[in-house]
């Protein structure tokens, strides 16, 4: 995969804070620690994909935000409208999210859909390798999870409608 190399630039610092080449630096070495190939990454923003399942792939964005970073996995359950979100999944989302530790579940508008995004905020001067890999690893397994489960209820069929075509 092919990366875009950021040029050193004064223009790409930000007053004030780390510069932004910190980022791009400290993104590379923690995906090059962890034998991660990054997609693309500037300044602003690295990619990152990841293998699961085989036949699936999670991509990880990080955004840079000054010192702050915002980690996020969309979800493949999108919806054109919030009147169709399910909301008894959100609720359980919700849930979920009043027990965890690392990142959360929210709503985040993606083009025209609403997309189930399991996201993460860390300030970067206070991440180290562990801190980064754990973050990185538990937003995959949680989309991950969440995925397959939509894939297993899916797959089962609905009570209702197997009555109704047995009584055909």
């Amino acid at each position: 995969m092919e990366q875009n190399i950021p040029q050193q630039n004064d223009e790409n610092s930000v007053p004030g804070t780390q510069s932004a080449e910190d980022f791009w630096t400290f993104v590379k070495r923690m995906c090059s620690n962890n034998q991660w190939l990054m997609r693309e990454a500037d300044y602003e923003h690295a990619v990152i994909e990841f293998a699961v399942d085989g036949s699936r792939t999670q991509t990880l964005f990080i955004f840079n935000m000054d010192n702050d970073l915002e980690f996020s996995i969309p979800s493949f359950a999108a919806f054109d409208s919030l009147e169709k979100v399910p909301h008894f999944i959100s609720s359980s989302l919700m849930q979920i999210n009043a027990k965890t530790k690392i990142g959360f579940w929210c709503l985040e508008q993606i083009g025209e859909k609403l997309v189930y995004t399991y996201m993460h905020n860390a300030v970067m001067s206070k991440l180290d390798e562990a801190d980064f890999k754990e973050i990185v690893t538990t937003l995959i397994t949680r989309v991950e999870d969440f995925e397959n489960l939509l894939i297993k209820m899916s797959a089962i069929p609905n009570p209702e409608t197997e009555k109704t075509q047995q009584q055909e």
